[in-house]
């Protein structure tokens, strides 16, 4: 009854409205090297989520790209049945990254073992399913509903095209009542900036299009109902963050995470945001499963406002 108070317009203000509860989501950075050597560390994440589902609130979980590292068959099999562990339990999102194309080329589009695997085939019948661009599941939208509120994880290919970006200028104008999490594989650098001209692994070294300050200027920034962007990718400590002002006044926090060049290939680290609308926060720490412990320095434990 409170929870629909909240929505219904013949609430009256004598009615007391309860507080909103915290909400998770899980970000799974670069697991390619657990494909390829470590699946029991790619099992063991999806393990721990399944795991922590009812207690953390989880309500989506995120793979930021580069799932396989060579994008060979048995690599994708380990992926998929490593995700496959929270089918039915919690809505997931993945998106390409440079490793997950056909021959480590992405300027070729080849994302068959991507679409094979994790293709709208997967997600379709899915209540939380959105929709894609054109014949693969690459670039494709994701609604989750938590309690008085409505977003879109939009999940967009490698250095995405520019036909991409005006699906996805489409997607968020026609979606202006839910707020919007950007999921691409290249955008946030390690030195607290977007992937741009000069930048080591920029899209654009691939053959491919738009890179971080291409996506902002051609996308990100146009939109008030955009919050927030999520990208690995990028190596020397993988890690980074700024906030930008887009050109309706709004926030926009990019985050970066890539543990891939940590030992084991990543040692398990994943990022739990913890959304907390009484407080206006979203509270992201550092967990790996594998080591039973939380990264507690500055760069993997902090908080960024959220509406």
């Amino acid at each position: 009854m409170a929870a629909a108070c909240l929505i219904a317009s013949g609430c009256t203000s004598l009615s007391r409205r309860q507080p909103v509860k915290p909400f998770t989501i899980i970000v799974l950075p670069d697991t390619q090297v657990y494909a390829l050597h470590y699946p029991d560390t790619f099992t063991g994440q999806l393990n721990w989520i399944k795991g922590q589902q009812e207690e953390r609130n989880i309500v989506c979980v995120i793979h930021e790209g580069d799932i396989t590292h060579l994008c060979t068959e048995p690599e994708w099999e380990v992926a998929d049945q490593a995700m496959s562990i929270i089918d039915g339990l919690v809505p997931y999102c993945m998106v390409m990254g440079n490793h997950d194309y056909e021959q480590g080329k992405p300027s070729q589009r080849n994302s068959a073992q991507f679409n094979k695997h994790f293709g709208s085939q997967r997600f379709g019948k899915e209540p939380w399913y959105g929709g894609n661009f054109g014949e693969g599941n690459e670039n494709a939208f994701y609604r989750i509903h938590v309690e008085g509120a409505d977003f879109i994880v939009l999940c967009l290919e490698f250095g995405p095209r520019d036909e991409v970006l005006e699906w996805a200028n489409q997607v968020v104008s026609q979606n202006k009542d839910h707020k919007v999490i950007v999921v691409t594989h290249s955008y946030t650098y390690s030195d607290d900036t977007r992937v741009g001209t000069g930048d080591k692994w920029n899209p654009h070294g691939y053959g491919c299009s738009n890179d971080g300050d291409d996506m902002w200027d051609k996308f990100v920034k146009k939109h008030e109902n955009i919050f927030l962007v999520l990208s690995g990718h990028i190596l020397n400590d993988g890690l980074g963050r700024l906030t930008s002002v887009g050109d309706k006044g709004n926030e926009v926090h990019q985050i970066l995470a890539n543990y891939q060049m940590k030992p084991n290939g990543g040692d398990g680290w994943l990022r739990i945001m913890k959304f907390i609308p009484e407080e206006k926060k979203i509270a992201v720490t550092t967990y790996s499963p594998l080591l039973k412990q939380y990264a507690e320095d500055a760069a993997n434990q902090f908080e960024v406002e959220y509406e």
